[in-house]
């Protein structure tokens, strides 16, 4: 399949995460992105906030129980919610922004790639496929993990969680600044691009 071919089924088929459909801070972002020649999205995550507990100890998503999940500011009282639903180890974790594009050609992916880097995304990358597919993983640094109970069992003071709560926050705060940069740079460069 090529990329003209790769990009009409991305982005018409249907969304098959958790939530449905693309979070709303980065909704303008992934719109912009898909409507250039020589780029489309594949996956994003504007980045959340979320109390879970592992299935497993090698529980990414699928086998997790999610008692608690946000792609907003958290409160202490949301984050009591979900670990009053705790039986087994929950843990507090602050995931960020992410979004997986695929690039017609190495130069728009170099492109893409020193942009994100330039907006601060230093944990970016690329990758190459077998079928020729070039990716870039837009991603940063400020993830957050920590585990909160055990056996359903508090293990932390509440003025603890609620430091978690303020850190969580603030990250989440600065994760959209950072989506707002690397879109004012896409829109300031890749303008020309637009079909």
């Amino acid at each position: 399949m090529n990329f003209d071919e790769n990009k009409i089924r991305a982005t018409t088929k249907q969304d098959l995460s958790r939530k449905g459909s693309v979070d709303e801070p980065v909704l303008e972002l992934v719109n912009y992105i898909n409507q250039l020649n020589n780029y489309f999205t594949t996956s994003s995550c504007s980045g959340r906030i979320c109390v879970y507990e592992p299935g497993n100890i090698n529980c990414k998503k699928k086998g997790c129980i999610w008692l608690y999940t946000s792609h907003n500011l958290c409160s202490l009282h949301d984050m009591l919610d979900g670990l009053n639903k705790s039986e087994g180890n929950a843990f507090f974790k602050f995931e960020p922004f992410i979004l997986h594009v695929q690039c017609r050609q190495l130069c728009d992916a170099q492109l893409l790639h020193r942009l994100a880097i330039e907006s601060g995304l230093k944990n970016s990358g690329m990758s190459f496929g077998k079928s020729g597919k070039i990716t870039v993983a837009v991603r940063c640094t400020l993830s957050l993990e920590v585990p909160l109970t055990k056996n359903g069992q508090l293990l932390v003071s509440k003025e603890y969680l609620t430091f978690l709560v303020e850190i969580a926050n603030e990250k989440l705060q600065s994760n959209f600044a950072v989506i707002k940069r690397l879109a004012n740079y896409f829109l300031s460069t890749l303008s020309i691009s637009v079909i």
